[in-house]
């Protein structure tokens, strides 16, 4: 993550803007039917390591003086599942969240035939080159 960074810092004129967009595993997505949360997703171990490396990325470069960050903060997106048997195939092939959290798939199981809406954030940072 940092060489990408360096890279991205690199195409950039002194002064310019990048703009940094990953997930934000502070904040777990929820599942919500009918507009009521009924439960939430858990991040993976790989996940988690990879997030706790895209957070050092930015903080070294922002350190060592070569990033300025301008913004940050986090923004919330939604996805649509048909089903329940759909979001238990998206945690089973998908590589960030491996698991529902505790009690979750329960509370979800009198509502199987969806729609089901998991609303994700993401974490974004304004970043500017110093040098």
């Amino acid at each position: 993550m940092v060489d990408a960074l360096r890279s991205a810092r690199s195409a950039l004129r002194p002064g310019g803007t990048l703009i940094d967009l990953r997930p934000d595993a502070s904040r777990p997505p929820r599942l919500i039917v009918a507009g009521r949360v009924l439960g939430r997703l858990a991040g993976s171990a790989a996940s988690q390591v990879d997030d706790t490396a895209a957070d050092g990325a930015v903080r070294s470069l922002v350190a060592a003086g070569l990033l300025r960050r301008v913004a940050s903060g986090h923004l919330w997106y939604s996805t649509s599942y048909a089903s329940l048997a759909e979001v238990d195939a998206y945690v089973r092939v998908g590589r960030r969240f491996d698991r529902y959290e505790r009690g979750s798939r329960a509370a979800l199981l009198p509502f199987r035939r969806g729609p089901i809406v998991a609303r994700r954030s993401v974490q974004f940072e304004v970043l500017q080159r110093v040098r």
